[in-house]
């Protein structure tokens, strides 16, 4: 764990080409999310529900994502061959027919099951969203720099003694930490004001079932995480992207602090390949939620989302919840609003309204 923050605080490779925008920026406007994979195992005809599953899954990979958020595969497990085979044989030990199989990128090389359950809306609803990652996102694509996640460990005063310290330390970076003068200079040529310096934090209940998917993500590539009795902390920037995994005494002001000053520091490396740090699963239109881009100096096309124009998908949910004020955000591949996900009520039905407000929340 210490060298992967090591890693991190040392900058990307020299060779590659630098940029002006600051880290969390560049990461938000130009690195897309990796996709994860998913896997779906039949053996016979599917039912209503089953197949509604189906359909609400392969949406993802196909309307208005300029990079898909998920690959799908579907297969029979008399068919299966190569990497299906595989991770059948992983599954089927405790689960049968029709299921799903949620897989990290194919970039990570990592071809184990992150989660598996069985085929069904509930399913869909499990993986595709949380409420940790749909604020998350929201946080993000309302203008802060990172959310720093912290998961709750066993101990009250331990989780309020971290709080406390991310609480002193981002307020005082959000005070002292300043961008870079080139930045600054290229957005007042660009007539543009430079966004505000926000940092939040966001508890998240490692024993919350609606968050299991979150937390298998982490704990797979982190299987120290999994024993861990503390509190364990991530920032997370740009399209969802962990830098990294803090726990004991990782959880230091030091750290937070050179974290911060990374995230808020000139791009040092604009290739995403080369720079520490793992992405989370929120397949929601990052590019589509931007209102305003701040990568002045870098040689690239300027973003466009292949949602916009295109409006809700059929059966898009009317109703809100939470407290939430009207914002531009287009962020309507969060939970994509179809009718079977209003039968789920509650966190799903209503991802398509709220992704289009700004929650209230701490900023520093």
């Amino acid at each position: 764990m210490k060298i992967l923050l090591a890693v991190l605080l040392s900058g990307a490779a020299s060779a590659a080409v630098a940029c002006s925008t600051p880290m969390f920026r560049f990461a938000l406007e130009r690195w897309e999310a990796d996709p994860y994979r998913l896997i779906i195992f039949t053996d016979e005809e599917l039912t209503a529900d089953q197949q509604q599953a189906v359909t609400a899954f392969r949406q993802y990979e196909r309307y208005g994502f300029r990079n898909p958020p998920l690959v799908v595969e579907q297969v029979e497990v008399s068919k299966v061959t190569n990497l299906s085979a595989l991770v059948w044989a992983e599954i089927s030990t405790c689960r049968g027919a029709p299921s799903v199989a949620l897989l990290y990128p194919s970039v990570t090389r990592n071809n184990e099951a992150v989660w598996n359950d069985k085929l069904s809306v509930n399913a869909f609803n499990r993986i595709i969203m949380s409420p940790a990652r749909l604020e998350t996102a929201t946080r993000l694509l309302g203008g802060d720099a990172a959310v720093w996640l912290l998961f709750r460990g066993k101990y009250p005063e331990e989780n309020r003694a971290v709080r406390d310290l991310l609480d002193e330390e981002l307020s005082a970076l959000g005070k002292s930490i300043v961008y870079n003068e080139d930045f600054l200079q290229l957005a007042k040529e660009a007539g543009v004001e430079v966004p505000a310096l926000m940092f939040s934090v966001l508890e998240v209940d490692p024993d919350d079932p609606q968050e299991a998917v979150l937390m298998a993500i982490l704990t797979r590539l982190f299987p120290e995480a999994a024993a861990q009795s503390g509190p364990v902390v991530v920032p997370v920037f740009g399209q969802g992207r962990g830098a990294v995994l803090m726990m004991d005494e990782l959880i230091a002001g030091e750290y937070i602090r050179d974290v911060a000053e990374f995230l808020i520091g000139a791009c040092s490396c604009e290739v995403k390949e080369l720079n520490p740090g793992f992405d989370l699963f929120i397949p929601v239109d990052w590019i589509g939620g931007i209102t305003q881009e701040y990568v002045f100096d870098a040689e690239l096309p300027p973003l466009t989302s292949p949602s916009a124009g295109m409006g809700a998908l059929p059966g898009a949910a009317n109703r809100t919840f939470g407290t939430a004020e009207q914002a531009g955000h287009r962020l309507f591949g969060a939970v994509l609003g179809i009718s079977i996900v209003i039968v789920l009520g509650g966190l799903v039905g209503a991802t398509w309204m709220l992704l289009r407000k700004n929650r209230n929340h701490e900023s520093f």
